[in-house]
């Protein structure tokens, strides 16, 4: 006999916490997390939120998160979402979709399905339904639900972290449902919750079995399952705090099915209690996904009309079932299908997904390309499966899921024969999306193994072509190749007839060629040159590949570029960029380019803006992931570092929450270990060891990991220090050769970390520090470095002639070194280290030349050219928090001295700057003092001249640094 759940039980206090945490009284929104063991009663308590909200006069809408076939659909709980709030409002729907185009392709049952190979930008997305919700939240308060979010795909992942980090100005509320029983350590929401859970502002909710006392007032209420006392009381027990079990419990045993065997024997039973014909339409949508379209399921049980009606009346009845619009049909509890679909024979099974395979085939519109695919594999047909999983990666391209477009096309990979002539093909897509998807070394070993393993009907054409995407992709590691030998074989396979193959044979030879430095034959090299810009040229206008030419055209300006002739280089780039379309992916290499010209020339400030715009065109052609994009992310944040800006660079850096390979989330790691040092926190020797664990794929790691130098140092593991700058050394010395201008930069700060503890240390690890020192100062010198075209390189040298030679002036009184450095050789040396980096502009390392002047001027004798360097420097290390440099400030001068007390201060001005420390207005402290605002206003005024502040921010944290405040 059917029955109804009465009130929720046991869930009050639930049920406060949820309203407060989305604002429903005040209304001000808000953004909660919910989690909770399958069953325990998450969607029961949203659907009571829900109900809450809409008796308070809220909009509200759904999205689900579908499971099995699902998995894969990029955006679909927000196409539901955005679908349901369309038919609420759709005037507001219209209106912001109007500003934000990309919110169309969320709609795709409206009309505004994408063309075919339409490129969605996330960052677009994200906007739109940013903008979408705060716009339905100022028209009325709106409470947005996603649920089952353990099934969520990569794109609403990642759209659910911005919407979650990013927050509303309007009263939203938004809540987002898991499974945590479904989760585990590699699950891929596992890394977004760590995300989410730092995230401030948003509240998380875990939900917890009910009391016995809720479970057996759960039952007591369900209407027609009265059970006998002792009964009941099995039933609690069984249930184990979950109201799901206890409720399925309940229905055995009023059915007579007794209490023995598992739960998935209890849940089965409720379908077995069901008519012949309502068992399989069960069985159906149990094969299918989350929720059948009416249509869909007709055609795939097929049965006649009256029948199929009458079984679906059933299981609703039977609440084994539930109804959805536009008509559909989904289990009650997912546990519920799952248990259905697991106890069906094999060929059961198969015949479901033959049907399933069959309808959707012959009407795609009443599925999605990966259902089918999924069905198509599930019954043997290969060839549907695979023309279905690469309809559904040129969808997810489409959409904005390169990992999803990944996924789909290594699945067809697997089901393909080595000598299926559809597996190069695919090959290259699938390392085309892993380039996409930020996945490098993805991409390249996905060409690799098909090189290895071509089959017996590989022509030589697209071998020739899967050669050529082999070199070009190894560009940006370091693995052991040969891209000249290998572009060879390549020109040998082509064939000399006009293809689109040949010109990307012929443009890797060119890139291969144009690398090569200091090539044996240069005048060879310069008439091959040739040859193939001219043939690549006449290819490129007689095929119509446009690109191309401007993609050659930006290789040549490496060669301009080698001349140290970066005026031209600049010119002809801007030439490029003004002739690129604005959907050429080639404008985001020559942005590139034209920073990094910007950056060697010192012009920082310019070559951020070049950087940041580089990487925005990148986010809006949706290839924020390949090679010269990530450059351009990551280097925009580097420039943010040294021009001062922390924080700004940290942002830039912070793609935790991405999904991305595990070497490129390792260059943003790795660069934010700079803001970690300089501002004193401990090291991450978990990031340290993936980084060196990377060294010999891809040797910007190894740079990456120059700055734990100052890390270890500050730690005082100065040994550990020079380990790593040996190993630096020697693994950039074996990958790229003994050219590279890193051994400046190792010198100085391996210099730097040992003249911080000379006096110290034992004789053992003074006499290694000048060893060290000695052979990276060497190096440095045998560098050519051009203070024109290089000029971080020449800031950084006259760096590490400073630090080596107050290493050497520390030392010289011990046994370990012979030195007749003079006070007035540092005061030389790093006067020409600030004024290098001060025309540079790193704002951190003039700092830090200024405290190694102070040191400089104090040892000759200069103690107020010392004070003065020191105020200046101090400012901008409180600015920045580097605690380190205001610690290495404060030890310059003795203690007496009048910068590191507060002998100008007056009492009055002492109790001022307290009081600004505490954050009070000049009115309160006037009040506080009894004294004028105006007065507070002087005293104010003086203090802040006195610390050389900027603002009362700024003094506060002075004073805080130096110990200032009672």
């Amino acid at each position: 006999m059917p029955f109804r759940t009465g009130a929720l039980l046991g869930r009050d206090d639930d049920v406060e916490r949820l309203a407060a945490a989305i604002g429903l009284e005040q209304p001000d929104g808000g953004s909660v997390v919910l989690s909770g063991d399958a069953g325990i009663g998450k969607s029961r308590l949203i659907a009571r939120l829900l109900d809450d909200a809409a008796e308070r006069g809220w909009r509200t809408a759904v999205g689900h998160c579908v499971g099995q076939a699902g998995s894969a659909l990029v955006y679909l709980p927000f196409v539901e979402l955005v679908t349901a709030l369309e038919a609420d409002s759709p005037e507001v729907v219209k209106r912001v979709a109007a500003l934000h185009p990309a919110l169309d392709h969320l709609l795709p049952g409206s009309g505004h399905r994408p063309q075919a190979g339409a490129v969605i930008d996330p960052g677009g997305v994200a906007a739109a339904i940013h903008a979408l919700l705060t716009a339905l939240g100022a028209d009325r308060p709106t409470l947005v639900v996603i649920e089952d979010v353990h099934w969520a795909d990569h794109s609403s992942r990642d759209l659910l972290t911005l919407l979650l980090t990013r927050g509303f100005t309007a009263p939203i509320g938004l809540v987002v449902s898991y499974r945590s029983d479904d989760l585990h350590r590699r699950h891929p929401l596992h890394e977004t919750l760590a995300v989410w859970a730092r995230i401030a502002g948003v509240e998380h909710v875990e939900l917890d079995g009910l009391s016995d006392a809720a479970v057996h007032e759960l039952v007591a209420a369900l209407e027609g399952a009265q059970l006998a006392e002792p009964l009941a009381a099995e039933v609690v027990r069984r249930a184990d705090g979950n109201p799901f079990f206890a409720e399925e419990l309940a229905a055995s045993a009023v059915a007579g099915h007794g209490l023995s065997g598992g739960l998935a024997r209890v849940l089965r039973s409720r379908v077995e209690a069901l008519p012949e014909d309502a068992q399989l339409v069960v069985a159906a949508v149990a094969v299918g996904a989350r929720q059948i379209g009416h249509d869909l399921l007709s055609r795939v049980v097929d049965l006649p009309e009256d029948r199929l009606d009458a079984a679906l009346a059933a299981a609703v009845e039977h609440h084994v079932l539930e109804t959805g619009w536009p008509p559909a049909y989904a289990f009650r509890h997912a546990l519920l299908g799952e248990a259905v679909a697991d106890a069906l024979l094999p060929g059961e099974r198969l015949r479901l997904h033959r049907s399933y395979a069959a309808v959707l085939a012959e009407h795609p519109a009443l599925g999605r390309a990966s259902e089918l695919a999924r069905h198509a594999a599930a019954s043997g047909d290969v060839a549907t499966a695979v023309a279905a999983s690469r309809a559904a990666a040129q969808s997810a391209l489409s959409m904005g899921g390169p990992y999803d477009a990944l996924q789909h096309l290594e699945r067809v990979l697997g089901w393909l024969d080595e000598d299926d002539p559809l597996r190069d093909e695919v090959t290259m897509g699938a390392s085309d999306a892993a380039l996409l998807a930020g996945d490098s070394l993805r991409a390249v070993d996905l060409i690799r193994d098909r090189l290895e393993h071509p089959g017996r009907v590989q022509s030589p054409q697209v071998r020739a072509e899967l050669l050529a995407r082999y070199v070009l992709g190894l560009r940006v590691l370091d693995l052991p190749h040969d891209p000249l030998s290998l572009t060879e074989e390549a020109l040998g396979l082509v064939g000399p007839e006009p293809s689109e193959a040949r010109v990307r044979v012929l443009t890797a030879r060119l890139q291969a060629i144009v690398d090569r430095e200091g090539a044996s034959d240069p005048v060879g090299a310069a008439a091959e040159i040739t040859a193939l810009t001219e043939e690549i040229t006449r290819l490129a206008e007689l095929l119509e590949l446009p690109r191309t030419t401007a993609e050659v055209r930006t290789i040549l300006v490496r060669l301009v570029e080698r001349r140290q002739d970066l005026t031209a280089v600049e010119e002809q780039l801007r030439v490029l960029l003004a002739q690129a379309a604005d959907d050429d992916p080639v404008r985001v290499r020559v942005l590139h380019r034209l920073g990094s010209v910007q950056y060697r020339r010192g012009e920082l400030g310019a070559a951020l803006t070049t950087y940041d715009e580089g990487a925005r065109v990148a986010r809006r052609l949706h290839i924020e992931r390949a090679p010269f994009a990530l450059e351009c992310q990551l280097l925009g944040g580097l420039l943010a570092y040294q021009l001062g800006d922390w924080d700004g660079a940290l942002a830039r850096w912070d793609v935790g929450h991405e999904p991305m390979a595990e070497t490129t989330r390792l260059y943003f790691l790795g660069s934010r270990l700079a803001v970690a040092a300089g501002r004193g926190e401990p090291l991450d020797r978990q990031v340290l060891a993936a980084l060196r664990g990377s060294w010999w794929v891809d040797g910007i790691t190894a740079v990456y990991s120059v700055v734990a130098v100052d890390l270890l140092g500050q730690e005082g593991q100065i040994d550990e220090a020079l380990d790593l700058a040996t190993d630096v050394l020697s693994t950039l010395d074996a990958l790229w050769g003994p050219r590279v201008h890193l051994p400046i930069r190792l010198c100085a700060l391996v210099a730097g970390q040992g003249a911080r503890v000379a006096l110290t240390a034992e004789p053992r690890l003074r006499r290694r520090m000048l060893d060290v020192t000695a052979i990276l100062i060497a190096r440095a010198e045998s560098l050519t470095v051009s203070p024109d075209t290089d000029v971080e390189s020449w800031a950084w040298l006259a760096r590490a002639r400073a630090e080596s030679l107050r290493l050497r002036w520390l030392l010289a009184d011990t046994e370990q070194a012979d030195s007749d450095v003079t006070a007035e050789q540092l005061v030389d040396a790093w006067s020409t280290s600030l004024v290098a980096f001060e025309r540079y502009g790193d704002v951190f390392e003039t700092a830090r030349s200024r405290a190694g002047l102070a040191t400089a001027l104090h040892a000759a004798g200069d103690d107020a050219g010392a004070r003065e360097q020191i105020e200046a420097a101090r400012v901008v290390a409180a600015r920045l928090g580097a605690r380190p440099l205001l610690g290495a400030l404060d030890g310059v001068l003795p203690r007496g001295s009048a910068v590191s007390g507060i002998p100008d201060l007056t009492p009055r001005e002492t109790e001022v700057l307290a009081l600004v420390a505490r954050g009070l207005s000049n009115g309160q402290i006037g009040r506080q003092l009894f004294i004028s605002t105006k007065t507070v206003s002087v005293h104010v005024s003086n203090v802040l001249a006195k610390l050389g502040a900027a603002s009362r921010t700024e003094a506060a944290s002075i004073a805080r640094e130096r110990h200032l405040l009672p």
